[in-house]
């Protein structure tokens, strides 16, 4: 029952809304695959958001600096989409992608907001919760 858990888990760090089905399939209670995938989904948002800016500061070091001007455009694709789309827009899609691109992102864009990774953590909670209802209403 143990290893059932790690592995919903550890499938719960990439991947929260399709981690409940791993845990129905092994035969685990709904209170069991609840707890391991949100457990595991704010673990790998946690690890995938604070190591995000020591990925994205080395990848930084290895960009080369010559093309200025590729980088100024790309710098304001970045501004007009934080300025143009909210917080919470963020937090409540990206989940369906993955953590760690959700992590990365929230990072990039909101990374001074302090209230960014409670709002996250809540939000792949519920992400969790959505995937242990529907799977068994779906199967």
């Amino acid at each position: 029952m143990v290893w059932k858990f790690f592995s919903v888990m550890l499938f719960a760090t990439v991947k929260t809304l399709f981690a409940p089905s791993l845990g129905f399939a092994e035969g685990m209670p709904f209170l069991t695959t609840f707890t391991a995938t949100a457990i595991g989904g704010v673990l790998g948002f946690m690890v995938f958001y604070f190591f995000s800016s020591q990925i994205m500061n080395y990848l930084n070091k290895k960009r080369k600096e010559g093309n200025r001007a590729k980088q100024l455009k790309k710098a304001r694709k970045i501004v007009m989409m934080k300025r143009k789309y909210p917080m919470w827009l963020f937090i409540f899609i990206l989940p369906f992608l993955s953590i760690p691109v959700m992590a990365v992102v929230v990072r990039k864009f909101y990374g001074r907001d302090k209230k960014i990774t409670m709002l996250s953590c809540l939000a792949t909670i519920l992400f969790a919760l959505l995937g242990c209802v529907t799977y068994p209403a779906l199967k």
